[in-house]
């Protein structure tokens, strides 16, 4: 897909594609896929991914558990969500993308040592990831500080501005 060998990153729901684009980047030796269904936000990204040069950026304008049928075991080294969609009321929490039933698919997708980095500023579902992670031999992990790497999303800006803090959560495949 990018007519290299170099480690790959898949960040699910890219938003507009501004810390995407910005982390890609940042780091040209790594290989970034992005996802997310929303058009506009393709668009967005398209249009940074040319503006800025990268030849280490491609997305995915769809499903992203769909795509990642496509994806060889262990071919991550990293896995980003980052503010996903807190399907806030109790009916449709099965909904969030970070559960039990997608776990599995992402854990066999990283490489041993790769990591999945979540961030939110929903404290409810800052628990159920930590529940959902926490129960599992092949990963190590939990809360930890902001990472001075990753930009702040629109979502994370909008959240601050309403009083709420955020929490990124790492996990490490072992």
């Amino acid at each position: 897909m990018f007519g290299r060998t170099a480690p790959v990153v898949l960040e699910i729901g890219i938003g507009l594609g501004e810390s995407f684009t910005t982390m890609a980047a940042a780091e040209p030796s790594v290989d970034v896929i992005g996802a997310d269904v929303h058009t506009p936000g393709i668009a967005s990204s398209l249009a940074r991914i040319e503006s800025l040069g990268l030849q280490n950026a491609r997305l995915v304008h769809g499903d992203a558990l769909v795509f990642m049928r496509r994806l060889g075991p262990a071919s991550l080294v990293g896995l980003r969500i980052f503010f996903p969609d807190p399907w806030p009321k109790v009916r449709h929490r099965h909904r969030r993308i970070v559960s039990e039933a997608n776990l599995d698919r992402f854990v066999s997708l990283l490489s041993p040592g790769g990591t999945l980095h979540v961030a939110t500023d929903i404290d409810e579902y800052v628990r159920q990831v930590q529940r959902t992670c926490s129960g599992r031999a092949d990963l190590v992990g939990g809360v930890i500080d902001r990472p001075d790497w990753r930009p702040a999303t629109r979502y994370e800006t909008k959240g601050l501005a309403a009083g709420r803090m955020s929490t990124d959560l790492m996990y490490r495949r072992v």
